[in-house]
């Protein structure tokens, strides 16, 4: 609740002064000035310290809107800017050359202030009212409400208040704290009766100010209890999502775990799978190889049975030419059994054998040429057509003559 304005005993006519802070923003120190203490003639005054002079001219910037705001209600006024390192030495050497009667300062940044404040909480301000030339008044203010009042002092006695933000609070004499209910009265003013009744009034704001304490005391316990069951309300819920994120995060590893382990085998199975087909592969090309080179030994062979048929041919031509009855040719005669070929087969090593003593030679265990002892590189067997024809023709041909 706003304070109510100073008392009408305490307004004279001279300039009144308004200290204002590095917030320059803040603009209630100044209206409050000029709503309460009825004064025409305002100097706003800041202490520029010598540490941030690079703020300098936004500094004279922002003063001339303090200004305008007195232009604006009406009330005439000026500025000053001092430079000193300190500002409550600044203000109390700016009382004592301009002889300033009346001042208005913070009592504390507007951010400390509360309904409880009943004193002042800058260091500076309570420098300021030790230290000041006791011909001044000082209002001290926060947030646009009046915390304390430093009367000046004239003739031999002076009396102080100490106010909250509801102009209550205890009488304060200068350096020291009168209990409730002690009063200085002023020489020369011995109203005995009006005294009482003030210091009825008193009391009677300081019951309700006491009440007021008590019930903002137990809203303020009554909403730390709710906002403490609000704060377990909300840690039990976030211990049951943590502990609903671990569970789902052990989920999560297990499954990883096994994927990770069905990969594993796979990645095995597939490798082995080529090794596998890799093997079957060399197998192959090594069948096909061999198949090659048995292939080309028959073709070999092929062509020798084609010339020594031919051969055998133009003997068999020639020997059906003669007259006289000739013993069978040595290539007619089968080198294992001796006699004349009835079924020749041409072997891997070139010869040309009967079919049923090769074939004897080979299935009793041999591997090598009946003829040459060397290893065959194969066991099968070609028909020798060509020398098959020319035995007959010979045979034919030497029963004929016979005949």
């Amino acid at each position: 609740m706003m304070s109510k304005p100073v008392s009408q005993l305490l307004l004279m006519d001279e300039k009144i002064y308004v200290a204002v802070g590095r917030d320059l923003g803040n603009k209630s120190t100044l209206v409050w000035a000029i709503q309460n203490t009825g004064g025409k003639e305002f100097c706003i005054v800041h202490v520029h310290q010598p540490l941030y002079r690079q703020d300098k001219e936004k500094t004279q910037k922002i003063l001339d809107k303090y200004l305008q705001l007195c232009r604006r209600l009406h009330v005439r006024g000026e500025k000053i800017l001092i430079e000193n390192d300190s500002v409550e030495k600044g203000i109390i050497q700016l009382i004592s050359e301009r002889n300033v009667k009346k001042l208005v300062m913070g009592a504390a940044s507007d951010g400390h202030y509360s309904m409880r404040m009943a004193d002042l909480l800058s260091m500076k301000a309570i420098y300021i009212r030790q230290e000041a030339p006791s011909t001044c008044c000082i209002w001290f203010t926060c947030k646009g409400y009046l915390v304390y009042t430093r009367e000046a002092i004239t003739g031999n006695t002076a009396l102080e208040y100490a106010s909250t933000s509801s102009n209550q609070g205890s009488v304060h004499s200068r350096g020291s704290v009168r209990p409730p209910g002690q009063f200085t009265i002023s020489r020369g003013n011995g109203n005995v009766y009006q005294l009482a009744v003030f210091e009825a009034e008193k009391s009677n704001k300081e019951a309700s100010l006491e009440a007021l304490k008590h019930q903002e005391a137990e809203k303020e316990k009554n909403e730390a209890v709710k906002r403490a069951k609000e704060w377990e309300s909300a840690y039990q819920e976030e211990l049951k999502r943590r502990r609903e994120a671990e569970m789902e995060l052990k989920k999560a590893r297990e499954t990883l775990g096994k994927m990770r382990y069905v990969s594993e085998n796979r990645i095995t199975e597939s490798y082995m799978l080529v090794q596998k087909l890799q093997d079957r592969y060399n197998l192959a090309t090594k069948v096909l190889r061999k198949a090659k080179e048995e292939r080309d030994e028959l073709i070999k062979g092929r062509d020798i049975a084609i010339i020594e048929a031919q051969e055998l041919k133009r003997i068999h031509e020639k020997v059906s030419q003669s007259d006289e009855h000739r013993e069978a040719p040595q290539y007619f005669i089968c080198p294992i059994s001796l006699e004349v070929m009835d079924d020749p087969q041409l072997a891997a090593d070139g010869f040309t054998y009967e079919a049923e003593a090769i074939r004897t030679w080979l299935e009793s265990g041999h591997e090598t040429s009946p003829m040459t002892n060397k290893k065959l590189l194969h066991t099968n067997l070609v028909p020798n057509l060509a020398l098959r024809s020319a035995i007959q023709e010979w045979l034919h041909a030497s029963s004929s003559s016979r005949k």
